[in-house]
């Protein structure tokens, strides 16, 4: 009994390594080849140029609304009722519009990064997909899904994967 167990310990340890040694895994790092690609930092810019100008102009909008409850606050001494009432009003629809137009603003960038990135990750799968077929690898997983935990260093990809999407961005 003790000779079969030992037997097929053996066998299965020699399939085991036998497979073992054809199977090629890599992996990835996508959130970094995103960051780091050339095409992932003209994205950032972009979004955060868009970022910038829609803060400028709420930052006016924002003024404006200061200035307006400064005004509210010192001639309010000197103002009717029905004159405050419509004061404040006015300043009630200026914060609504302000607010509405902060909310549009993030929903704008949200959705602009949002189609900019998924953009730019299709690509990044697709010559990463070339990778895979080129280099005869089994199985390429992300890093960053959770459930990897360690690997050898020498089997990440994401170098190779930012320069050939560097390379590809260049040719455009």
């Amino acid at each position: 009994m003790k000779k079969i167990l030992l037997f097929l310990t053996f066998v299965l340890l020699l399939i085991g390594s036998a497979f073992a040694q054809s199977v090629k895994i890599g992996i990835v790092d996508m959130q970094r080849a995103l960051n780091e690609s050339k095409e992932g930092m003209e994205a950032k810019k972009e979004i955060s140029k868009k970022a910038e100008n829609m803060q400028n102009e709420l930052k006016q909008l924002q003024q404006e609304l200061d200035k307006l409850k400064s005004e509210i606050e010192k001639q309010s001494s000197f103002m009717s009722e029905e004159a405050k009432a419509e004061k404040e009003k006015v300043f009630q629809k200026k914060l609504r519009d302000f607010q509405n137009k902060y909310k549009e603003a993030q929903e704008e960038l949200q959705q602009k990064d949002a189609e900019l990135t998924k953009k730019i990750v299709q690509r990044l799968e697709k010559i990463l997909q070339k990778i895979g077929e080129d280099e005869k690898y089994t199985i390429i997983l992300e890093k960053n899904s959770g459930g990897i935990f360690y690997f050898d260093k020498t089997i990440d990809l994401t170098e190779i994967l930012i320069k050939k999407a560097n390379e590809e961005t260049t040719k455009k």
